[in-house]
């Protein structure tokens, strides 16, 4: 790969790991729209590795008092229920993870795939947008979610395994 292809694919990948929106379908199209050769699960790796590096550094206080929540008996209860809460609802999108990754990965890139993708979830989000815009009740803090909500919100993110479909967004539509 040429090192402008990179670049690109970085500013891609840094622009859309913060928006409700799928960066590994933006990853599996840009190529494609550019005119360049796919760059692989592991250039994709290092570019998601990225980007969570910035989030740690920029939510470290916030992350030091989840780790806190774990395991110091004195940690604030509600550090304590966000973070075990956390814990819980990676479970689901995990384990699909562990059995279907790699189906996912060797046949679940197809550029057709991810775009129709990208477009039925950009839908959802749109509904689930309009629909707490009419909602009565006001919003819950993440502190007082029910083990309901937080399953729903961890099963939502089985979704995102899948190119094109994006995990905020899925969790924020669950939400």
């Amino acid at each position: 790969m040429e090192y402008w292809q990179i670049i690109l694919l970085g500013i891609i990948q840094g622009i859309t790991e913060f928006l409700p929106v799928s960066s590994s379908g933006h990853l599996i199209l840009t190529p494609i729209i550019f005119n360049f050769p796919d760059q692989g699960l592991a250039l994709d790796a290092i570019l998601h590795v990225a980007t969570l590096l910035s989030i740690i550094i920029f939510f470290k206080k916030d992350l030091i008092n989840l780790s806190k929540g774990l395991f110091l008996k004195n940690a604030s209860p509600d550090h304590k229920r966000v973070s075990w809460g956390i814990i819980l609802a990676s479970f689901p999108a995990g384990l699909a993870g562990l059995f279907f990754g790699d189906y996912i990965e060797s046949n679940l890139r197809d550029p057709n795939f991810v775009a129709v993708n990208l477009f039925i979830w950009s839908l959802v989000f749109l509904a689930a947008d309009r629909f707490s815009k009419k909602a009565q009740s006001p919003s819950k803090e993440i502190e007082s979610l029910t083990l309901k909500q937080i399953l729903i919100v961890g099963f939502a993110q089985m979704l995102a395994l899948l190119p094109g479909t994006s995990r905020s967004g899925v969790t924020i539509a669950a939400g």
